[in-house]
């Protein structure tokens, strides 16, 4: 086990210190990609397994993510279901039974836990360290996968109990850094940014799929650009409307209180979550 401190406090640095086989200790955050790296770079077995901090793990995951990853040889990253991401293709409550490639070029299953070869990472270029520290290396990082035939395999039988954003919603500008990556890496896709190709990788195929991945960038700068606009307009109508989005909040959290003791316990905590979160 490689464990990589981003400049924690004493406390938490010392215990990955003696937890860890292998330890890395930065006196300051250096952020995901870099931290990755590192321990990607003191890795000495077949295949790595990146895990999140703000992650909790079941018994049996490496056991079955592996066996997932055996019996796909073209799988460049296999992940597991996970309680809670900004992405929901591989969120869950529950367990479940299927074993399935994502289809190539879609959104992109974030980077809670991601076990991979070894030396497909390594070829790949590991994580962009050309990011900020809030995000973005784990889309690029399946494009990067995708444009080389490899695959992207997601494991439902292993669930991983997730907090969402636990380290970078402590960073008093993540929302602008998140931004900054999102644009960084629409200008790298849609443009002539250098993507490695594999050996094994057939050459015409490998720029075929590099024009799909530019297709699909503009698309979503297209999207975002949408978004964003709309953003905008709301919150321009909320700071014109404070009163109204008070008595909206106000009647929002009576209906809870109401609704709350008929939902399972899990749902209506995720739910609360979700609507801290939105205010």
């Amino acid at each position: 086990m490689i464990v990589v401190d981003n400049g924690s406090e004493w406390e938490a640095a010392n215990y990955a210190r003696v937890a860890a086989d292998r330890s890395v200790l930065n006196e300051t955050n250096r952020g995901f990609a870099q931290g990755m790296n590192q321990g990607l770079s003191v890795a000495r077995g077949r295949y790595v397994a990146f895990c999140n901090n703000d992650a909790v793990l079941p018994s049996d995951w490496a056991t079955r993510l592996l066996q997932s990853a055996r019996c796909h040889p073209n799988a460049a990253i296999v992940v597991p279901a996970v309680s809670a991401a900004r992405n929901p293709v591989n969120v869950r409550e529950e367990p479940g039974p299927d074993i399935e490639v994502l289809p190539p070029f879609s959104a992109p299953p974030a980077a809670i836990v991601y076990l991979m070869p070894v030396d497909v990472v390594r070829t790949l270029g590991a994580w962009g360290e050309e990011y900020e520290i809030a995000s973005g290396e784990d889309v690029d990082l399946c494009f990067k996968a995708w444009v080389n035939d490899l695959d992207v395999v997601y494991d439902q039988r292993v669930l991983v109990q997730h907090v969402g954003k636990g380290s970078a919603s402590r960073l008093d500008d993540w929302q602008a850094l998140w931004a900054k990556n999102r644009r960084r890496f629409l200008e790298k896709w849609m443009g002539d940014g250098i993507a490695p190709r594999l050996a094994g990788c057939d050459p015409q195929r490998f720029d075929r799929n590099r024009e799909t991945a530019r297709a699909v960038a503009e698309w979503m700068d297209r999207y975002f650009t949408m978004r964003d606009r709309e953003d905008r307009r709301n919150r321009r109508f909320f700071a014109r409307n404070g009163a109204l989005r008070s008595q909206t909040l106000a009647l929002a959290h009576r209906a809870w209180r109401r609704i709350r003791p008929r939902l399972p316990a899990r749902l209506a905590d995720r739910l609360g979550a979700a609507a801290r979160r939105a205010e």
